[in-house]
């Protein structure tokens, strides 16, 4: 065998290697991603039990993308139970008239007061 040959098989072997690791590097992110797959559906099925046994299933989809909202906006919020709390400790007349109008209130207030409660 000539010196051309066996560096060209070394690097067949080496590509061949290559290949194999680059195969499994691949079945090992499906798997990943099967898994990921999988945690979220079963959160998302606890979350919406969570939402159906409070109720909140009753509520319009309307209403529900309005509260969603305001939700959406306590995210970067330091401390989002605060920000609630201090919403609804002195609920206005706003909030017993309808859940729509009771949401776009929330979502205004938290606009303007997220940032003054820590």
């Amino acid at each position: 065998m000539t010196r051309e040959e066996r560096i060209a098989l070394r690097e067949q072997r080496l590509q061949a290697a290559l290949a194999k690791t680059r195969r499994q590097r691949a079945q090992l992110e499906s798997q990943q991603r099967t898994a990921e797959r999988a945690q979220r559906a079963k959160r998302r099925q606890r979350v919406g039990t969570l939402a159906d046994e409070a109720g909140l299933l009753d509520w319009d989809d309307a209403t529900l993308a309005l509260l969603f909202q305001v939700l959406v906006g306590l995210r970067s919020t330091p401390n989002p139970i605060a920000v609630l709390e201090a919403l609804l400790s002195d609920p206005p007349e706003v909030l017993a008239e309808t859940p729509a109008s009771a949401a776009t209130f929330l979502l205004a207030s938290l606009q303007s007061d997220s940032s003054e409660v820590s």
